[in-house]
């Protein structure tokens, strides 16, 4: 065989490999069979005297959402929150980022227990109606999912503090962080995960792992209502 029909070869067989390794990657996670997994609670804790745990909680902020609606933690008191920051002008890892939980928003679309609130560390360029541009782009309207904005010295106080994001960036003046912050019903951060991955096959695990933490708290809840 001459060396151009072994290069041949060697190209089909790269190609395929593009094609089918992803396929291959979704089949095999789409058959990966869910077994509930109880999710811890982030941040610091205490012990009060009576023994009872209290766990971090998120505290009030007061934000504006892509369609111009005010926006505040009270709205989400009945669903789980996946939250996640971003900025419309980042070119690559926020469009990545959002083109994930999108996926992972078009599953719980018709799920009104669960809630997609973005949040722009950016609130000086990022306008109501460059969100509504940027939500648009990702179908926002119809997947329970709001870009949110708000005064830019609470917002970074608040990922920081509250939703426990881009920490090892404090005291400079621009954060990022490329991870989902699940949130309960009371308001209690159970899981930060990430989206984004190197390959194929770690942006379908992030996926995986991000529905299924969102499956679980929603089995958390579903045994406390048959419990009562």
């Amino acid at each position: 065989m001459g060396s151009k029909d072994k290069n041949g070869i060697l190209r089909v067989a790269a190609v395929a490999a593009i094609i089918i390794l992803p396929i291959l990657g979704i089949f095999y996670l789409g058959k990966a069979k869910w077994v509930h997994k109880p999710l811890d609670y982030l941040g610091q804790s205490e012990t009060l005297p009576d023994g009872a745990k209290q766990h971090h909680t998120i505290s009030e902020i007061r934000l504006k959402d892509h369609t111009g609606k005010i926006v505040t933690m009270a709205d989400f008191d009945t669903c789980i929150i996946v939250a996640n920051i971003f900025f419309a002008s980042c070119p690559e890892i926020c469009p990545e980022m959002n083109k994930q939980v999108q996926t992972v928003a078009e599953k719980f679309y018709r799920n009104n227990k669960v809630r997609f609130l973005s949040i722009s560390i950016d609130p000086e360029s990022d306008s109501v109606p460059v969100l509504k541009k940027y939500a648009a782009r990702f179908r926002a309207d119809r997947l329970n999912w709001q870009y949110c904005t708000g005064s830019k010295k609470e917002i970074y106080d608040w990922v920081i503090k509250d939703l426990l994001l881009a920490t090892e960036q404090k005291g400079q003046d621009f954060i990022h962080d490329d991870k989902v912050v699940l949130i309960d019903k009371e308001k209690h951060i159970r899981a930060i995960l990430p989206t984004r991955g190197e390959k194929n096959k770690d942006r379908f695990e992030a996926l995986i792992r991000i529905e299924e933490d969102i499956n679980n708290l929603l089995y958390e809840y579903r045994q406390k209502e048959l419990d009562k």
